[in-house]
């Protein structure tokens, strides 16, 4: 079976998609320096498997957004990276940012969905756009969120689990 016909991606394709932050922070660090796969503790939990299902699942997507917490919790995130490569980490995350697309909403309507909000201001702003966009998101809890509003929601890990026996 070929990703695209895989029932957790078949009803998605084509629509725009946005990454959680680990996600992004993966897809970045592995196309600025793949060997930080390896070596950079945030990504720990991820395989060069995973780096190219990324990659393919993304292909499916007609663009790419992200919101300004998202890019918040990346920059945050990416502090932890080796001073070394800091000065070229940075040059190549400003040319990314300059690329995508960001949708923003101010945090005062994020705060006016009470479930949402109990996940933080990132994942409230990921679900107000889960109308209009899929999310990527290995976080269990903000998933079972969207589904449970029948937004447009793929779990990173389920497709992972899924792909694996396929």
């Amino acid at each position: 079976m070929r990703l695209a016909e895989h029932p957790l991606l078949k009803s998605h394709l084509g629509k725009p998609a946005i990454l959680d932050s680990n996600l992004l922070l993966l897809d970045w660090c592995c196309r600025f320096n793949p060997s930080l796969l390896r070596s950079f503790k945030r990504l720990s939990r991820f395989e060069p498997e995973d780096v190219i299902l990324l990659s393919e699942t993304l292909r499916l997507f007609s663009s790419h957004w992200t919101t300004p917490h998202v890019l918040t919790e990346v920059s945050n995130l990416a502090n932890s990276l080796p001073s070394w490569i800091k000065d070229t980490w940075i040059v190549f995350v400003s040319e990314q940012i300059r690329l995508i697309p960001e949708s923003y909403e101010s945090s005062s309507n994020l705060v006016s969905d009470p479930v949402a909000i109990r996940f933080g201001l990132t994942d409230s702003a990921l679900v107000k756009l889960a109308s209009t966009h899929v999310i990527l998101t290995m976080d269990w809890p903000l998933s079972a969120l969207l589904e449970s509003r029948n937004l447009a929601v793929v779990n990173f890990n389920r497709l992972r689990e899924a792909v694996v026996s396929l």
